[in-house]
């Protein structure tokens, strides 16, 4: 959790304000800024399945501390690009080295807390990775307004060294001695129909949900004239949230039928990501983002205690792996899809305004997947 918590710092500190480094920094149109972001999730997703087979055939531990290189060569790497040309192999390989860092930190998790616990320690996870939302985005906002890009690039750096090192010393490999280890990536697991009702529901929670994180900085200080200072003050309260909601949500979600948990949080993350469009100051968006952020609090917990509940216990990784592939492929798309839909109607706010498109479809497989199960907590 430490690891979680140094590196939350260092990605959360400068997450919320790479796009307006690629768009106002780098002069990188929106349209180009959105493609930069997809191909970087492409390379995540289309990686996310090899890389659950690794989970699973040569540990954990060695995947994991692969992905955590990121936050220090990443931030490096942003310091010393001009262009787009430059941009594209960044921000890729960035896609890649995450896609390693979520799918082995899902298992481990699974693998060391038993499973009538597992949404609990996916809740405890989340809010050591949030507590750093709480004050990162409003010190990177300070020190992008006072020392500029490179400074913070330095600093985010610096701090996820420091929790790869915190890793490699603190965390032992976790993979139970004596699994079979698979020889090959199977697509074979998307057999399992749960499993793939599960995929696609998530991938079009994904589509409204991730073009949050890449359009509303540029939303909020183009089209409703914030500072960026406001701008991380709007991530920040959503990490808070997660800090404070957290437990109390984890408890609400132990005491009814997982599936259900699912659809509240897909129907209250759409109220929130839409709200979006129509908030007209900063307050109005406020509310917007801490709605959206109980969604998440719902949504993604539940999502990966469902996936590993059905997963064997040998071949987890690579379940873990084909489920994010799919969140991959919705959350790589977003961006893409939101952005081309700005810049093509010249309607910022159309892309938020779509979200309830997308949760229909979601919910609508979710309706599925609990017809087919017995309601249980």
């Amino acid at each position: 959790m430490a690891n979680i918590a140094v590196g939350g710092l260092a990605s959360t500190m400068l997450g919320p304000f790479l796009s307006v480094f690629l768009n106002s920094g780098l002069g990188i149109s929106v349209g180009a800024v959105s493609f930069l972001f997809f191909v970087s999730g492409l390379f995540g997703t289309f990686s996310v399945f090899v890389m659950g087979w690794l989970v699973d055939r040569v540990g954990r531990k060695k995947i994991y501390a692969f992905g955590n290189l990121s936050a220090t060569v990443i931030p490096a790497a942003l310091s010393v690009i001009t262009n787009f040309a430059q941009a594209l192999p960044v921000i890729s390989l960035s896609g890649l080295m995450d896609s390693a860092s979520r799918t082995s930190q899902t298992t481990i998790i699974a693998d060391q807390v038993e499973e009538s616990k597992r949404n609990t320690a996916y809740g405890v996870s989340r809010i050591v990775g949030n507590a750093a939302w709480i004050v990162a985005p409003l010190i990177g906002g300070v020190i992008l307004a006072s020392q500029g890009f490179h400074s913070l690039f330095l600093l985010s750096a610096v701090l996820g060294l420091m929790a790869l090192i915190i890793f490699l010393v603190l965390v032992p490999e976790s993979r139970r001695p004596g699994l079979e280890k698979p020889s090959l990536p199977k697509l074979s697991v998307l057999k399992n129909k749960d499993l793939l009702v599960l995929c696609v529901a998530s991938l079009f929670s994904m589509l409204f949900y991730s073009q949050f994180y890449s359009l509303l900085p540029i939303f909020a200080t183009q089209v409703r004239g914030l500072s960026t200072l406001e701008v991380g003050a709007l991530f920040s309260i959503s990490g808070a949230t997660v800090v404070i909601l957290q437990f109390p949500t984890s408890h609400y979600l132990d005491r009814i039928p997982k599936q259900t948990g699912y659809i509240l949080g897909v129907v209250i993350l759409a109220a929130g990501i839409t709200s979006i469009g129509i908030a007209p100051t900063f307050e109005w968006l406020l509310v917007s983002v801490i709605l959206m952020t109980i969604g998440e609090n719902m949504f993604f917990p539940i999502a990966s205690v469902l996936v590993t509940e059905i997963a064997p216990e040998a071949e987890r990784g690579m379940y873990v792996g084909i489920f994010s592939l799919f969140l991959g492929l919705g959350g790589d798309s977003s961006p893409l899809l939101g952005g081309t839909v700005w810049q093509i109607t010249g309607n910022p706010y159309l892309p938020w305004l779509l979200s309830p498109v997308y949760a229909a479809i979601s919910v609508g497989l979710a309706l599925y997947y609990r017809l087919r199960h017995p309601l249980r907590n």
